[in-house]
């Protein structure tokens, strides 16, 4: 039933041209299930989101954007360029159907640039101040690499940019601003702010199995859902299926998981490499308050020890593609993964797999919290060549808000909601995830190399977790403090 229904508004959804839309050929309210009484300034009588700024013909002024390219695979620009690979006809639909309407209702040409090396084709454009970008988007951490080299401009000066706006993630604005600038950020502009946000897979088959009376959703719904809870299951699931009490040995796994992973349960526990003070300047709070240790050390011994976990580096070549494959294959039960990994199993797999929030650390937490890596996920920056920052501006407003009503309501109404997940009860954790996405301005700006550190650590399997904060302090706050000079 779920699979027709999900055929049929697919169909509906292209039928319309993606959303119901009036004679001005403008979404209608009714169809945008995102809208917010709180962003009611920034929506027409239609109900469509719009800038602020007033609409003007410009008289076919080409506006040119450079994207992520093929080369970036999974993590390439499917927000405007109409070739996904990843996401097929209903994005590219979506961004065509963006495009248009911007072009025509400003008489303006978009002009896109993929490039396999964003970085460095920026990075070149400015040294020889040739003003070729009007908008620039790499990735949040080579826009960091970007700031501090001092080839961006500060969106909060520019009159045109209104970083209030209900089409920019506001947590990435608070966490990569200082003081009261800020030279990037992300939203809807981009879908991969979304692919990125990290959750956790779970194969209801085997949780129906060997967890007959245990309801994984209900335990998120009441806060039970926890760290020591997915290790605790994961154990289990690897000494049951021996039938001795013993781990498997016959590629049974608690979990698949990766190097990296460590670093997201970390995120997810509320703590940060770096936090702002009254004053909105970064300080480090990794080994500066007792909780971000016990923390850190907790999830290192735990990766130190498993034999309960495969990790996908250490899997066969392609390691990407057979470590997903153990879990597809129903021979783990959690899978740590990005959005990206939901949008694969649509085509690998028939599976039966739902979908969690990262967990808490503890029932005490507050909140769950998704930690957005920030390393392949865009953003969206003014070049400090760019020609006419101000027409720059004027343009990422106006493809920003019609891609919240086009390209956001593709993926996040349809693509995920409708056709890549297999339950209701995924679709509410999918709200938990995405309204408390985490950026860490620590993360994305590599301070004392604190970034790759869970990393280095979990592949070494080592927790010297407090050694190795001491040796990376100084290092981190002298970067820090390069940053916040060169912010004021």
């Amino acid at each position: 039933m779920r699979k027709l229904i999900s055929a049929l508004l697919i169909v509906v959804f292209l039928a319309t041209g993606l959303v119901a839309c009036n004679g001005n050929d403008k979404p209608d309210e009714s169809a945008l299930s995102s809208v917010k009484d709180e962003n009611k300034d920034y929506k027409d009588a239609d109900g469509n989101y719009v800038p602020a700024h007033e609409v003007k013909d410009l008289g076919q002024k080409k506006f040119t954007v450079i994207v992520r390219g093929s080369a970036y695979g999974t993590y390439a620009s499917d927000d405007f360029v109409t070739n996904s690979q990843m996401y097929g006809e209903l994005i590219d639909d979506a961004t065509k159907k963006r495009n248009d309407m911007v072009e025509q209702l400003y008489n303006v040409d978009i002009d896109v640039v993929s490039s396999d090396n964003v970085y460095n084709d920026v990075q070149l454009d400015c040294q020889s101040s040739l003003g070729t970008y009007d908008a620039i988007m790499p990735s949040l951490s080579n826009l960091s690499n970007l700031a501090t080299q001092g080839y961006l401009l500060d969106l909060a000066a520019i009159e045109n940019f209104d970083i209030d706006a209900p089409w920019y993630d506001k947590n990435c604005t608070d966490a990569f601003s200082i003081r009261d600038q800020i030279y990037f950020t992300t939203g809807d502009i981009t879908i991969l702010n979304k692919v990125n946000t990290p959750s956790i897979l779970f194969n209801k088959e085997m949780a129906a199995k060997y967890f007959p009376n245990e309801d994984f959703y209900q335990l998120v719904r009441d806060k039970k859902w926890t760290f020591d809870k997915l290790v605790e299951s994961a154990q289990q699931v690897a000494q049951i299926v021996t039938s001795d009490g013993s781990y498997s040995d016959d590629n049974i796994y608690g979990m698949v998981t990766a190097y990296g992973d460590p670093g997201n349960f970390y995120g997810a526990s509320g703590e940060l490499i770096c936090d702002k003070n009254a004053e909105n300047i970064p300080y480090l709070t990794i080994g500066n308050n007792q909780r971000s240790v016990i923390i850190a050390q907790k999830i290192l011994n735990v990766y130190k020890d498993a034999n309960w976990l495969i990790f996908a580096q250490e899997c066969e070549q392609p390691i990407w593609e057979t470590s997903f494959a153990i879990f597809y294959e129903g021979r783990a039960l959690f899978r740590p993964s990005v959005f990206s990994a939901t949008t694969k199993l649509r085509s690998l797999s028939e599976i039966d797999f739902g979908v969690l929030p990262m967990p808490l650390m503890d029932e005490n937490q507050d909140k769950y919290n998704s930690y957005c890596t920030t390393g392949a996920t865009a953003g969206i920056a003014i070049p400090i060549c760019a020609q006419d920052p101000e027409f720059s501006a004027y343009m990422i407003e106006a493809c920003s808000a019609w891609a919240k009503n086009y390209i956001t309501t593709a993926y996040y109404e349809v693509n995920l909601r409708y056709r890549d997940l297999r339950d209701n009860e995924s679709e509410e954790m999918l709200d938990i995830i995405f309204d408390n996405i985490v950026y860490d301005i620590g993360q994305c700006y590599n301070f004392g190399g604190f970034t790759t550190m869970f990393y280095e650590l979990t592949q070494n399997r080592s927790a010297d977790i407090v050694s190795n904060i001491e040796s990376r302090k100084t290092q981190a706050q002298e970067k820090i403090d390069e940053l916040v000079e060169m912010y004021s």
